[in-house]
Formats: structure tokens, sequence, C-alpha cells
């Protein structure tokens, strides 16, 4: 049976601190540095449970090694998918905007330009409209994707999916 390390919901921050310092003493914890791809989302609690969960796992899943001073709670249900819907639900309750990914072809580009384009008024980007510039395909499609995705509905992340194209950000990317 799977079993997972997490830590208790009501755990101090000076706790998690000192539960982080100690996993990540003995494992890899790479991944939760800023730029690290579980890094997100950026709390105590996350890192905390993530790198006791991975001490917890490399360390052969015995009951004991998710104690932590009794702030570990062993989970039956992966914390990973739970997680994932409530940075999701974070994302979703701020500021986002939608942009194209970097590296996407021209093609793939001008299809959702032409698809937004057809559902939400995209003549700011058209000549003379203020954002005309800068004159790139990736420009004109992230404002098209953007206005579509805050028209459409920011209530879910499959509004900024563009068959794999799109990204949510939390930095305006007019500024």
């Amino acid at each position: 049976q799977n079993t997972w390390c997490i830590a208790n919901p009501v755990t101090t921050r000076s706790v998690l601190s000192a539960n982080l310092n100690y996993a990540c003493s003995h494992v890899d914890c790479h991944m939760i540095q800023r730029g690290g791809s579980c890094y997100n989302p950026n709390t105590y609690m996350h890192h905390a449970s993530f790198a006791m969960n991975l001490y917890y796992q490399n360390m052969g899943r015995h009951i004991s090694d998710c104690n932590f001073r009794s702030s570990g709670l062993v989970s039956l249900t992966d914390p990973t998918i739970i997680l994932v819907k409530v940075f999701i639900y974070m994302l979703l309750l701020q500021q986002t905007w939608c942009v194209a990914k970097p590296g996407t072809n021209d093609q793939l580009l001008l299809e959702n330009l032409n698809y937004a384009c057809n559902i939400v008024d995209c003549s700011p980007t058209q000549n003379g409209g203020p954002c005309f510039t800068p004159t790139t395909i990736l420009n004109h499609a992230s404002f098209a994707m953007n206005l579509y995705y805050q028209n459409v509905g920011r209530d879910s992340t499959s509004t900024c999916d563009f068959n794999n194209t799109g990204l949510i950000v939390t930095n305006d990317p007019s500024k």
C-alpha cells in the first residue's frame, strides 16, 4: 500500500522550518528551491510536506520516519493531487494573465490568434491600434489569448490551454 508523509496542518511555522531543514539535510530538496519544478506553491506547509515526504520515502516508509516530533502525518491519499488542486484554485483567485508559451511555432500562434479573435475583439492589435507594436505573432497571439482568457472565464485553466501552447502567469505581461 502506498503511503505519504505530510505535515500536520496545525504545525507552527517554526516547526515546519525545523522539519524542512532536517529533511533537506538528508535528502536532495533542489526541486523546492526557487526555480525548481516543485517550488510552487511557495509556502512553508508545502515545502515542509514535500521534504518530509521525500525523507520518508527515501528512508523506507517506516512510520517513525514520518514522526518529525509528532508533526508528521502518514497519508493514504496522494497529497500531490490535493496540492495541485489547491495551487490551481489559489492561482485563479489572484490576478492572472494568459500568454503564449515562448518557443511556440508561428503556425500554432496564428491558429490561436484566429481562434481567439473569432470570439473577442482583437482590433487593438490591428495597424494603428494601441497594441499593434511590437508587431510579432507571439505578442499579438498573447494579446488575443489573454483577452479570450479574461472574457471567456478565468475559472479554469482550460481557457488558457490553447492546445498546450498557453501559460497562466501572475505578472502583468503589459508592464
